[in-house]
């Protein structure tokens, strides 16, 4: 094979802003990407196989093309992503070398891998020369698919369509519609607390929980939809759920109307700040309180931010450790310092553009 050109990509972490433990649920969510990523780059060869770098992690993955990967193992991307583009109808005739690495926390929170995936994605329908025009939505929903659907995890589809289009982003679940309300937010910082998160204790404990709730009340009432669901009218739903879920419904309702709030917040031409992080401690609050997906150090953190300045922070992400997001406009290096001195990692952020050929 002639020398073929090196293709590179870059992929953003994101910060999720409003709707955590919604998106899988049908419910909207707003979410920014920042300016940590992913860098990929890659080149066809002659061979018959597939050589992917990933010095972040000191491993070197290599694919048989003839492999159909009938049988994914458990959390094996580059498998499904190859899964899905072939049925997609990308052709890997030829094999490549693929090398990413990045600087965004890893296990944390803020979208490693939904990052990997979109780049990834992004890379092989340049390299293979896809026909098919994919804009950065087309992208989100195959990365959604290879993350998500075929390895029948239980999240939702937030971290694709935000790592893949960008910008400050309001996302409907249900209809799958993304509106950008902002190019950007001053003053976030996402700061980490190095414990791993536990994604699928937490959503496993949560989803099925929620999902119970709506089954009970659809029986009753066949027309139920938890997104008409208002706070006023918890109080009678209570008395047609079990104890148990109660504490999890009331979180998911209230944490609807705080995006609900938010979002006519962040469509204002003047956006206040201050508001936006009355929001996000509410949320955190009720993540913290009633879904009980925080761990000690995040609840210090989060306790340290504010006391230094931070107008809001909550817990970045499915919980159970890893990243918090904090809105703290001029406040960053002090805030920084304060987390610093408690073990934490810090880094101020900026809104991202998302997921693009460099």
């Amino acid at each position: 094979m002639t020398s073929t050109p090196i293709i590179k990509v870059k992929s953003p972490g994101r910060i999720c802003l409003f709707g955590e433990h919604q998106d899988y649920l049908g419910l909207p969510v707003i979410a920014t990407a920042i300016d940590r990523h992913i860098n990929f780059s890659g080149q066809l060869n002659s061979d018959k196989k597939m050589t992917i770098v990933m010095p972040d992690i000191n491993e070197t993955r290599l694919v048989d093309l003839k492999d159909r990967f009938e049988v994914l193992r458990p959390r094996d991307y580059i498998a499904s992503i190859i899964r899905v583009l072939r049925r997609e109808g990308v052709n890997f005739h030829t094999g490549c070398h693929i090398e990413f690495s990045g600087n965004i926390p890893y296990k944390a929170g803020s979208s490693s891998s939904s990052a990997m995936i979109v780049g990834l994605i992004r890379l092989f329908v340049k390299l293979y020369n896809y026909s098919k025009e994919l804009d950065t939505a087309d992208i989100a929903m195959l990365a959604y698919q290879s993350e998500v659907l075929e390895h029948g995890e239980p999240g939702g589809m937030m971290d694709h369509y935000t790592v893949s289009m960008g910008k400050v982003i309001y996302i409907n679940t249900t209809t799958y519609e993304v509106q950008t309300l902002r190019e950007g937010i001053d003053g976030l910082i996402l700061a980490n607390s190095m414990i791993p998160k536990e994604i699928l204790e937490v959503h496993g404990r949560i989803r099925p929980t929620i999902e119970r709730a709506i089954s009970i009340l659809t029986k009753i009432d066949p027309e139920f939809k938890l997104a008409d669901v208002r706070v006023e009218d918890l109080e009678s739903y209570y008395k047609l759920l079990p104890e148990s879920v109660i504490p999890m419904f009331y979180a998911t309702v209230t944490n609807h109307e705080i995006t609900r709030q938010a979002l006519e917040h962040l469509k204002q031409d003047q956006l206040d700040l201050k508001e936006i992080g009355v929001l996000m401690n509410q949320h955190h609050e009720r993540l913290r309180d009633y879904l009980q997906i925080t761990v000690p150090k995040i609840n210090l953190m989060i306790n340290r931010a504010l006391e230094v300045g931070a107008l809001g922070a909550k817990i970045n992400g499915s919980g159970g450790g890893g990243t918090i997001a904090i809105l703290a406009p001029g406040r960053e290096k002090q805030i920084c310092a304060a987390l610093e001195e408690i073990g934490a990692a810090c880094y101020p952020v900026k809104t991202d553009p998302g997921a693009r050929d460099v």
